[in-house]
């Protein structure tokens, strides 16, 4: 047997509150009964579904005599939730179809041409982020098999000490992220594409964990560099020119042209569109290889 719906109102089964045949009959008849006795709403009483004015009708009827015609409250709210429905829907159509993303009228987000060359445009960037920060990577060395260090506290020492371990990879699916919801939802931030924990390592005891890229690895943009080694955590020794892993999310080769009409990659305090500002601190030859990947797809913008 089908699972059925019961109705919060009258407890039946077979319908919900929004069907519910005892709400309707409470409803119509108080359109009936204003019909009866002649009162009308005002332009403010039906702009909004105000009970106030059901106090006429009880005052009619009264006067008639017919006090079985007054309206309780229980039918008075009945009549409002069905008033609500029918002016939400009014105004819904008033205003007409229009799509959560572009804003357009005549479609919805699901349809919305728009929204699908944004999603292809945010693909296309992150997918263009992977092959820049591979390129990167794997000229510092930070591939798998690279070895680095982390700061920990030992129990049996009772003070930190600094843990050798090995470079599993890198957790492509946290590198540039995609949001698709909104317009501003491509990845195109080129500072961004370097930040957060991408780094999986294994220790000694075979926990596994992740790192960020070390903030003197000069491989990277100027915004999240700083000269000095951090005692957190470092890398001890590279394989430099080896190859990144391709799984965890790889999207590298994704190498689909981004729409004329979507801004390029924005790198923060670099005001040239040319590709003629240095983004990585190495700079070289590693920059113009960045440049080009670049180019290949997209471009740099001032905004």
């Amino acid at each position: 047997m089908g699972r059925r719906n019961q109705c919060q109102h009258c407890g039946d089964w077979g319908h919900n509150r929004r069907g519910c045949p005892a709400i309707k009959e409470a409803y119509a008849r108080v359109e009936e009964l204003a019909k009866k006795y002649g009162i009308e709403r005002s332009e403010d009483e039906r702009a909004y579904a105000s009970t106030s004015w059901i106090s006429r009708i009880n005052d009619a009827a009264e006067a008639a005599g017919n006090t079985e015609d007054e309206v309780s409250w229980r039918d008075r709210w009945l009549w409002e939730e069905i008033a609500d429905r029918k002016i939400a829907q009014a105004r819904k159509n008033q205003r007409g179809r229009t799509c959560g993303f572009c804003g357009e009228s005549g479609h919805n987000a699901r349809t919305c041409e728009h929204k699908k060359q944004h999603r292809k445009d945010a693909d296309a960037m992150q997918g263009l982020a992977h092959r820049v920060v591979a390129a990167c990577l794997s000229n510092a060395g930070i591939v798998p098999g690279a070895l680095m260090r982390v700061k920990e506290w030992n129990w049996k020492l009772e003070d930190y000490e600094q843990v050798m371990c090995m470079v599993l990879g890198i957790n492509w699916s946290a590198v540039a992220k995609p949001g698709y919801d909104n317009d501003q939802g491509s990845p195109r931030h080129f500072d961004d594409w370097f930040k957060g924990a991408i780094i999986k390592v294994r220790k000694p005891d075979g926990q596994e964990g992740y790192l960020r890229i070390p903030q003197d690895i000069k491989q990277q943009s100027h915004y999240r560099y700083y000269a000095k080694q951090s005692e957190n955590h470092g890398l001890v020794s590279g394989v430099v020119g080896g190859p990144v892993n391709k799984d965890s999310g790889w999207k590298g080769d994704n190498v689909t042209l981004i729409s004329p009409a979507a801004y390029g990659v924005y790198h923060w305090g670099v005001n040239k569109d040319d590709g003629s500002g240095e983004r990585l601190v190495i700079g070289g030859e590693l920059e113009e290889e960045v440049n080009n990947l670049i180019n290949q797809v997209s471009k740099w913008s001032e905004h």
